[in-house]
């Protein structure tokens, strides 16, 4: 791991000067807001003007929830400046992902892309990468504009890195543009980078693809990972495997990222707690069942608001996470700025099958951490298929590793994770062995769908 000095800005050791500069930029950006802000200038009016001049005053105002964004996005655009300020033109437009319905346009100004930047920068400050490292951004290329994808060339411009892009995914329309995982692997090998930067599910694939070829990348040093959970049980695996291609010291670098941010939150070493990497344009808080804060450590629900933003722009914002936040100092580096303590879940994982309540992380985590399982994807279904009301059916895909997949193998593999299961959640399963082909397309999507329940025809991962 590299050795991490103090930040080099001081604003990100002292927590005071952090706090009066956020209460100067929420002043503003409210006042922004109220003028020139659909959504917010409507709330403000049915909430009769509230004074917004401080951080503990935002908790007059109601979250904003997911859904709200996601039917009227033109509305929480902000409405051009008069007169026109030449940095509130349209940078570029990014798509949010996951079970929202169709994706929803983020929309970034020059202004806007400009603080992106310098967020994206101090994040890798966070990390440990440097000039010196060569960046291999392994996200998909999505149907529509993702900030995975575009912000991982954006960070290596910053800090003056070299950058070589996968460009997996799914070709869609006229132009093949797109590389299959083998093409991406070799590209890896050839170009010998020092971070891998992508979802660790792929990376995951793409190591194994590695450890199948028998080739070695020995030149990684970290695992730069985002756009789904990287549990313990999921960051063991990343590690064995880079060690079987030759980077037995790698360190996975974890971060907790949402669309909302364009960046992500980020630890400065595993256990450190997620943290903020831009303090003077966001603010994390940890909400209550109430709308309001709660005391520092104790979990609730993840709120960001834009302090600085022009184009699309959200006060109390529910990321859509269980979490505990703390202002106080890190331990390891000295920050300050908020960081996120611990991630419990995220909202809606909980679903009932058969009557019984389960975890549906608690599950994946269970099936991805069983020996011999290289990848997995859960359903729930009604054992009917013409009757939805008919009994619940848990359905557990898993594509085991080559070595397992003997008929011997797959006995005895199946029989024990369905015992685990059993064990971890209440349920039994049904165990279904699918070649990984069959499991999803791997190159079609920067989120793979791992959680899906068709009694509501919805994906809940």
């Amino acid at each position: 791991m590299a050795e991490l000095g103090p930040p080099t800005d001081p604003l990100a050791l002292d927590p005071a000067r952090i706090r009066q500069l956020q209460e100067t930029r929420l002043a503003s950006q409210v006042e922004r807001l109220r003028a020139r802000h659909p959504y917010y200038r409507r709330l403000f009016a049915e909430l009769g003007h509230p004074r917004i001049a401080s951080v503990a005053a935002l908790d007059q105002l109601p979250p904003t929830r997911k859904v709200d964004l996601v039917a009227a996005p033109a509305d929480f655009r902000l409405e051009p400046a008069d007169p026109p300020d030449p940095t509130d033109v349209v940078w570029d437009i990014a798509y949010t992902s996951g079970s929202t319905g169709s994706p929803t346009p983020l929309v970034h100004t020059a202004r806007d892309v400009r603080g992106i930047l310098a967020a994206q920068g101090a994040m890798a400050a966070i990390r440990g990468m440097t000039a010196a490292d060569r960046i291999a951004n392994l996200y998909p290329l999505t149907p529509q504009p993702h900030g995975a994808w575009l912000r991982a060339g954006q960070a290596a411009a910053v800090i003056g890195a070299e950058l070589v892009v996968g460009l997996g995914g799914r070709d869609v329309g006229d132009y093949a543009v797109t590389r299959r995982t083998q093409e991406v692997l070799a590209l890896v090998v050839r170009s010998r980078p020092t971070v891998l930067w992508g979802v660790p599910s792929y990376l995951k694939h793409l190591l194994d693809e590695a450890i199948e070829a028998g080739v070695h990348i020995g030149s990684v040093r970290m695992l730069a990972v985002s756009g789904e959970p990287c549990p313990p049980a999921m960051v063991a695996a990343l590690v064995q495997r880079c060690a079987l291609v030759g980077a037995p010291d790698v360190q996975v670098s974890n971060s907790l990222g949402a669309s909302e941010l364009q960046c992500g939150l980020v630890e400065c070493q595993p256990g450190s707690g997620f943290h903020n990497p831009a303090p003077d344009q966001f603010l994390i808080e940890s909400l209550g069942a109430d709308g309001r804060p709660v005391p520092d450590g104790e979990p609730g629900q993840l709120a960001l608001t834009h302090l600085d933003r022009r184009g699309t722009a959200l006060l109390r914002y529910l990321v859509g996470d269980v979490v505990a936040v703390t202002t106080q100092q890190c331990g390891f580096c000295g920050r300050a700025g908020g960081r996120v303590l611990t991630h419990h879940r995220r909202e809606g994982t909980l679903v009932k099958v058969r009557g019984q309540l389960l975890d549906s992380d608690l599950l994946l985590r269970t099936v991805l951490a069983a020996p011999g399982v290289r990848d997995a994807q859960i359903v729930v279904q009604p054992v009917d298929h013409g009757d939805p009301l008919s009994m619940d059916e848990l359905r557990v895909r898993v594509c085991l590793h080559g070595t397992d997949a003997s008929t011997t193998g797959v006995g005895r593999l199946t029989a024990d994770l369905a015992a685990h299961i059993r064990a971890a959640v209440g349920v039994q399963p049904r165990i279904e062995p699918v070649a990984l082909a069959d499991l999803f397309p791997t190159d079609a999507a920067l989120k793979v769908r791992r959680f899906i329940d068709r009694r509501h025809q919805e994906e809940q991962r």
